[in-house]
This record gives C-alpha cells, sequence and structure tokens, in this order.
C-alpha cells in the first residue's frame, strides 16, 4: 500500500525553505521574526523525514495484513465464530487467557462439530492478527502524534511570517498545513474495528 502525499509534501517543504531563505536574501530583512520563521521551517521539514519513514513503515505492513484479515475472515464459520466474540468481549483480549465458561464451551463445542474445525487453532489464528494490528496501530498513531507536531511549526512559522508583514509568505506556509491534513485524515481513515482488525470500509 502506498504512502499517499508524503514524498510529494516533503519536496514542497523543502522549495517553501528554499523560497523563504531566498526572500530573506532579497529583501535583505534578518528580523527576528523572520530567522523564527525559518527555523521552524527547517525544524518541520526534518521532522517530515521522520513521519516519511513511520508512515512508510506502516503502509507497507498495513497492505500485506489486510489481506491476510481478508483470507482469514473468508473462511467458512468466521461470521459464526465473530459473533460469539462479540457476545463475550472477555475473549478478544490477546494478552489475556480464555477463560472457559460453560456456556462459552458449549457454544464453542458447536460451532467446532457445525464446521469441523477447532475453535482453538482459529482462536490462535485470530488473536494473532489482533496482535499484529496492535503493532501496526501504534505505528499510525506514532506518524499521526508527528504530524500533528510539524503542522504546530508550521503555523508558528506562518504567524511570525505574518507578524513580520509578510502575508504571502504565510499564506504559502499555511497551504503546507493543509496538505498535512489529507495526510492526516488518511491516515486516520485506518482504524481497527470493534475485533481489533483493520478491515476494508
Amino acid at each position: 500500500m502506498k504512502n499517499p502525499g508524503i514524498r510529494y509534501l516533503a519536496l514542497l517543504v523543502l522549495v517553501a525553505a528554499a523560497n523563504l531563505s531566498g526572500c530573506v536574501s532579497i529583501q535583505s530583512k534578518s528580523t527576528a521574526e523572520i530567522k523564527m520563521a525559518e527555523v521552524k521551517m527547517v525544524e518541520a521539514a526534518d521532522a517530515l523525514d521522520e513521519v516519511n519513514r513511520q508512515s512508510s513503515d506502516f503502509y507497507s505492513r498495513l497492505g500485506s495484513l489486510m489481506e491476510e484479515i481478508k483470507r482469514f475472515c473468508a473462511r467458512s464459520g468466521w461470521l459464526e465464530f465473530e459473533q460469539i466474540l462479540l457476545e463475550y468481549p472477555s475473549l478478544k483480549d490477546p494478552d489475556s487467557q480464555v477463560e472457559l465458561t460453560p456456556e462459552i464451551e458449549k457454544r464453542f463445542s458447536e460451532w467446532s462439530r457445525r464446521w469441523n474445525s477447532s475453535w482453538e487453532k482459529t482462536m490462535l489464528e485470530y488473536r494473532t492478527l489482533v496482535d499484529k494490528c496492535i503493532i501496526a496501530e501504534a505505528k499510525r498513531l506514532a506518524a499521526r502524534e508527528r504530524l500533528i507536531a510539524i503542522q504546530a511549526k508550521y503555523l508558528q512559522a506562518a504567524m511570525l511570517e505574518i507578524s513580520a508583514g509578510r502575508e504571502v509568505q504565510g499564506k504559502e506556509i499555511y497551504a503546507l498545513v493543509e496538505l498535512l491534513d489529507k495526510t492526516g485524515a488518511e491516515l486516520q481513515s485506518y482504524q481497527t474495528d470493534d475485533l481489533g482488525l483493520y478491515r476494508l470500509k
């Protein structure tokens, strides 16, 4: 799965930073606001490299993981197994032991007979997928949080430029914030469902 927009955005950041530096030289301005804005832009560009790495890692994992989940959920009997999991939430926790009440044990035994399959094996495979989703989700959240921090730097740079009387440059920088909004929305669109799995919407 591709990493939407990040590399293109990184190029825009570098161009904007270069333009900012050039404008400072041409106009011979060395106000504190402009210098601080340039620092914020450089910091944001450096941080964007890490976001690129994190989001690329997330999307590369997500593509293969969703295919694996799709195959798993296409198995005969999964919908009924899923219903049992939803009725007994404690079964969904991959870090806890499966505690079988007489009622749960009966449901699983009936499921195994009906579908001629081991419920224990199915449960293990399900929890393995949940573990993988937890790892991927941690990477998604880390990239999303870093994007928010970068947006804050851009906003600070934009306000400093406007404060220095450079409204055009401020608006150009703010446009990067809007591009990051789209990237963040894309990351935010991938979330696990009630079973802790990534699935196509």
